[in-house]
Parts: C-alpha cells; sequence; structure tokens
C-alpha cells in the first residue's frame, strides 16, 4: 500500500486531463473561492424565495391542526352532520 502511494506522488497525470475535466476543476475551484456578500440584490432574492418556502411550511402545519381542532369539535360536527369517524379522516386528509 505504501508504495503504491509513492508511485501515486510521482504521477505527472494531471497535466493531461482532457477539457471536460478541466473546465469542472476550474468550476470547482471558482466556487470554492468566491465570497458572496449576504447584502447583495441575487441573496436577497435567495432570502425572498427561502422565505415563502418556509411560511408556506409553517402555513401548513397551521392549516393542519386548526382543521383537526375544528373537526374535533362537537358543536361543528352537530352543525354539518359529520361523525367523528369523518372528522378522524379529515384529520388525517388535510395533514396529507
Amino acid at each position: 500500500m505504501v508504495d503504491n502511494e509513492k508511485d501515486l506522488a510521482d504521477a505527472t497525470h494531471i497535466n493531461d486531463i482532457d477539457a471536460t475535466s478541466s473546465d469542472a476543476i476550474l468550476l470547482a475551484t471558482a466556487a470554492d473561492t468566491t465570497t458572496y456578500s449576504p447584502w447583495s440584490l441575487p441573496m436577497f432574492r435567495l432570502y425572498g424565495v427561502l422565505s415563502i418556502a418556509y411560511l408556506c411550511g409553517c402555513l401548513n402545519g397551521f392549516d393542519g391542526s386548526l382543521m383537526g381542532a375544528i373537526n374535533a369539535m362537537t358543536p361543528y360536527q352537530n352543525y354539518y352532520g359529520v361523525s367523528v369517524f369523518l372528522s378522524v379522516f379529515l384529520i388525517g386528509v388535510v395533514n396529507m
């Protein structure tokens, strides 16, 4: 194993890379060395998109818990004529 590592240390194959590999290495290097300002316009666009996704996730959880609580209320069941079993089913549908 040690002999193999010594052979790899002497390898000069890095100079024989094809163009696509070279482009990938340049892209990886550029992505690694680029510094981004958290106050730039593209970052604010990213923050906007992520905040919409976050709010959708929060509202989905709120919706499920609210409808679950409403479906379990006896006055709601009496007014709309739903049974306890239908309420349990609706809770599962809302939370999906």
